[in-house]
């Protein structure tokens, strides 16, 4: 009697992004190596908007000098770098991928530099020990240890701006179309964790501690990344066209040519301007003006650096929470639907907060409020953007939206807000809100006005990019523009 024959096995379940094939397990993987990258890089992100003011206003620096080199000279570099690095990225060719090698030159630098930061001190002793050098530093308008400070945060946001650009194009390329919502959600969540690590435990610890905290986010930037570079794998892309005519002339000219392709495709589609208006303002208010809402409680409701760290990080465990419904959410309903539902919810809180924040309770509402609705908001927009842009053109896409971005930001946004707050130094004025009490009205209030402002106006372009999608075939129809 012959054996019965063998039961077939069922198949694994797979998983694809492009030529990428995963089972569950492998998706796991990805999905681990990934995140645990997100930590390190919300930890690295958060030291310039949490830490950096603090450290800086402890060695003196004005409102405009911490607003210049915070959001001015980040807004810059991204400029300058984002824009060709996105190009240059989508286009490469090697048999580790378009985005991994990038990572793996930028990374050692962005740990070395940032190591070295917490040092300007140091180092501005050291200098103005030459007297050539010290007398040079000594002439100019700023103080030596702020200037060294300054050219040290060049440094590594120079490097840390390469390894945005290409960990957020590697996300798009590595993770399915299918689990991208949920894994933008857990994306936030371990970004939410290493927020909470910043703002709950190192904030208060600024003063004492720089030297440790800059040094062990420079070690795991180090382990973290060279480990994502090894264990997560790119697929195969299609390949570039060239023009042979283009391929053969000088260096020059080929130079000319990628810049008026560069324009021409990314500057030409309304809905790729109304999304790049609507990041603008999403990110005025993270890097030009959300530096400075640390120094409200501080100077004016008169609460200690440790307390307000500790209430700063609550909206952390609660995005942990509600992360991964709000993802699903963005899967079902679409990003657009979610990012409205955000900013509404932190434009009004806010606006709100400008009236109703007189002291340690109401700042924790505040917090809670504005914290969650920009956890939701970040994380939305992100997938936007995922949404919106065309898949083969997408590191070069968010690069012109940086070039748009960083101009504003540079040169009107973070200067402005700096050069308001110097200018109210010193004024204040109490306003009687019936059922809330006295309101004291500072320079630092401000920023909750200037906050609620840029939520607004993101608002308003994200009713113009839904507009757009609708004419390009609508949600679940919508082509992207080449």
């Amino acid at each position: 009697m012959l054996p019965p024959p063998p039961r077939p096995t069922a198949p694994s379940v797979a998983y694809r992004a492009g030529t990428l094939v995963y089972s569950a397990a492998g998706l796991r993987a990805v999905f681990a190596w990934l995140l645990g990258a997100e930590i390190i890089f919300t930890l690295i992100d958060m030291l310039e908007p949490k830490v950096l003011p603090v450290l800086l206003k402890l060695h003196g620096a004005t409102d405009t000098q911490i607003a210049i080199i915070v959001g001015s000279f980040n807004a810059v570099l991204q400029l300058v770098i984002m824009p060709p690095l996105g190009y240059y990225s989508d286009r490469l060719r090697t048999r580790w991928g378009r985005r991994i090698p990038v990572l793996f030159w930028a990374t050692p630098f962005v740990a070395l530099f940032l190591a070295v930061t917490p040092f300007a001190p140091e180092i501005a002793s050291w200098l103005t020990r030459y007297e050539r050098v010290g007398g040079w530093l000594s002439a100019l308008p700023v103080t030596p240890v702020i200037l060294v400070f300054a050219v040290l945060v060049v440094l590594y946001r120079s490097v840390q701006t390469m390894t945005n650009v290409c960990f957020f194009g590697l996300l798009r390329d590595v993770v399915p179309e299918t689990h991208m919502g949920r894994f933008l959600a857990l994306f936030r969540v371990f970004g939410a964790a290493g927020t909470f690590i910043i703002t709950y435990w190192l904030l208060g610890l600024t003063a004492t501690h720089s030297k440790p905290i800059f040094i062990g986010v420079a070690l795991l930037n180090l382990v973290g990344f060279y480990a994502l570079c090894w264990f997560v794998r790119e697929g195969d892309y299609p390949p570039v066209a060239r023009d042979p005519v283009i391929a053969n002339a000088s260096r020059g000219a080929r130079l000319g040519a990628a810049v008026r392709t560069f324009v021409r495709e990314s500057y030409r589609h309304p809905v790729y301007l109304w999304l790049y208006f609507t990041r603008v303002f999403l990110y005025g208010a993270l890097l030009g003006l959300s530096g400075f809402i640390i120094f409200f409680p501080q100077y004016e409701l008169g609460m200690n650096l440790a307390e307000v760290g500790q209430m700063l990080a609550w909206p952390a465990l609660i995005w942990v929470v509600i992360a991964y419904p709000v993802g699903r959410l963005v899967d079902t309903r679409g990003a657009a639907h979610v990012l409205r539902l955000g900013l509404v919810m932190i434009t009004a809180g806010y606006l709100l907060s400008f009236f109703l924040v007189v002291g340690p309770r109401t700042f924790l509402v505040s917090s809670i409020v504005t914290g969650v609705a920009f956890w939701i908001v970040m994380m939305a927009q992100l997938k936007l953007t995922q949404e919106v842009f065309h898949p083969q053109r997408y590191s070069q896409l968010a690069g012109a939206n940086t070039v748009v971005q960083s101009i504003l930001i540079a040169l009107v946004i973070s200067p402005a807000c700096g050069g308001i707050l110097d200018a109210l130094k010193g004024w204040s004025h109490t306003l009687a809100l019936p059922g809330v009490g006295d309101v004291v009205l500072g320079p630092y209030r401000f920023v909750n006005l200037m906050l609620g402002l840029c939520y607004g106006l993101a608002l308003f372009g994200l009713n113009r990019v839904q507009h757009h999608v609708r004419l390009r075939g609508g949600p679940g129809n919508y082509v992207a523009p080449l």
